[in-house]
């Protein structure tokens, strides 16, 4: 039923919902093919916030970097809480920096 939870949220709800939708539907799917299916549908920040809620924060800056800069900010604070769930504290502090929240 995720395609016509997909076609229900085009149709009515905010690009924000739908993102979450399709977010959900990418996780039954695997990261690889998760990433691919936001990206071939035109959901670029969803695929950014995808692969940044997987742990895959290379492919998350790669993706906002070529794609949607301003989500940088967002990917290092997940990265930097990661980081800090970690107990990497320094590195931590550098992408807190780097996301503005110091």
């Amino acid at each position: 039923m995720w395609e016509e939870a997909l076609r229900v949220a085009k149709a009515n709800g905010t690009t924000k919902e739908l993102g979450e939708i399709a977010i959900k539907v990418a996780e039954n799917m695997g990261p690889e093919k998760g990433t691919q299916f936001l990206i071939k549908n035109g959901l670029v920040e969803a695929a950014i916030d995808f692969e940044a809620n997987q742990e895959r924060f290379e492919a998350a800056f790669k993706l906002a970097e070529g794609h949607a800069k301003y989500k940088m900010p967002e990917v290092h604070l997940k990265y930097a809480l990661h980081l800090e769930d970690e107990n990497r504290y320094k590195e931590a502090e550098e992408e807190f920096i780097k996301a503005n929240k110091p």
